[in-house]
């Protein structure tokens, strides 16, 4: 069992380390030479942490090598240890010999684990499923309860008319996650409470407190709890470097500093900002996922020039406030479900190839066998170049746009 050859496999390294040492000692205090005077090497050991190495002189037992415990002998102490040359690399080598053993004993035990990495812990594969699956650890959360106040339960319509029928175009990828069990009762076992978020920052010229680091199930960053000097409360995007207790504000004249609020016009050059506006007034809506940051290039008389997470560099208007610092949980896209149900769970369906549905349903779909899709470029269901840029060159915001997002091919 796993159980069992664990623990061997931890005496046995104990074992060998410990024959090693003594191996290693006993090669180093043999006698040099046969006409050295008569004496034996023992190993007195004083109490089961403490061991005393002592040459100790006794008639007529030359050449043996014993292990004494117990208080040190009273008898004549010869002269300082003489290990030569050779005990000393055999003592070497059995030391790295029983190090290496101890290292490939790990490593089977460990056999298909991957690396660990800072906030994710693996799963113990219990079955291909959970093989590689890896999930966060919540080390940076603080409180397990929420504050309820901010909080309100969100029907999740993902997709969906507001007519109440449901298109087919819809149903195919988005789902809510409360699944029915067949009986008209509906399954809530993964209902989720959406937390209010204060993404423009308008409690302005107030310090507040951060008091707790919290999850939020519809995001994959953390928040944090933010209590100002009026005692009102408020939920925050949780950046690196937050902690509990941390002094932050909103103000004009804040300074630049992680957690706190301002202008673009306010920001140093080359500073990494999130939460930006894309409108004054109308609250953050740039780089809010999970280490997100832009950074800031240029200022002009109403104009700040930065540049994106995807790469993309354009133009916001010095009026829009944005936030100081990078969005924390940097290794949230390292996260790996391990099986479909997760995702299920999460409220997005199994998706199909085009190939394998009907010729009704998909431009790929349809013929015998593995057919090809019967086109010169790959479609989406509605019959349009997957490669085609969907943005429309005649938006006013175009212009603002100095440099477009790269693709991956590109980069």
């Amino acid at each position: 069992m796993p159980g069992g050859g664990g623990g061997g496999g931890g005496g046995g390294v104990a074992a060998t380390l410990s024959l090693g040492a003594l191996l290693a000692i006993s090669l180093a205090l043999w006698p040099r030479h046969a006409g050295q005077q008569p004496g034996g090497a023992f190993l007195v050991a004083t109490s089961p942490g403490r061991d005393v190495i002592q040459q100790v002189q006794r008639p007529g037992v030359a050449g043996r090598v014993g292990l004494v415990f117990g208080s040190p002998p009273t008898k004549d102490v010869s002269s300082p240890l003489q290990p030569s040359p050779l005990a000393f690399f055999m003592a070497i080598a059995g030391a790295a010999a029983a190090l290496s053993r101890a290292r490939v004993t790990r490593q089977a035990w460990a056999k298909g684990a991957p690396q660990s990495t800072s906030g994710i812990r693996y799963r113990t594969p219990l079955g291909n499923h959970l093989r590689n699956a890896s999930i966060a650890t919540f080390e940076e959360c603080t409180e397990r309860r929420r504050y309820e106040p901010l909080v309100f339960k969100f029907g999740r319509r993902y997709a969906r008319a507001k007519g109440g029928h449901i298109q087919m175009a819809a149903r195919r990828s988005r789902c809510s996650g409360h699944h029915s069990t067949g009986l008209g009762l509906s399954f809530t076992r993964h209902a989720r409470r959406y937390r209010v978020i204060d993404f423009g920052r308008t409690k302005r010229g107030i310090f507040g407190t951060i008091e707790t680091i919290e999850y939020d199930p519809f995001r994959n960053a953390r928040i944090c709890l933010v209590k100002y000097e009026d005692g009102e409360k408020r939920y925050i995007l949780h950046g690196l470097g937050y902690f509990v207790g941390q002094q932050v504000i909103s103000d004009e004249q804040a300074p630049v500093f992680v957690g706190n609020a301002m202008p673009l016009s306010a920001v140093t050059i080359g500073t990494q900002v999130h939460n930006i506006e894309m409108q004054p007034g109308k609250g953050g809506a740039l780089q809010r996922a999970a280490g997100a940051a832009a950074t800031v290039l240029s200022k002009d008389y109403e104009t700040v020039t930065v540049k994106l997470q995807s790469t993309e560099v354009r133009l916001l208007k010095k009026d829009c406030w944005c936030t100081i610092g990078r969005v924390g949980r940097t290794e949230a896209n390292m996260i790996d479900k391990g099986k479909a149900g997760k995702r299920y769970q999460l409220g997005w369906r199994p998706r199909v190839h085009g190939k394998a549905k009907n010729a009704c349903d998909h431009p790929h779909g349809g013929g015998e066998g593995h057919s090809p899709i019967g086109h010169n470029y790959p479609m989406n269901p509605f019959g349009q170049c997957i490669f085609k840029r969907t943005r429309n060159p005649k938006k006013k915001s175009s212009k603002m746009i100095l440099i477009r997002t790269k693709r991956k091919s590109e980069l």
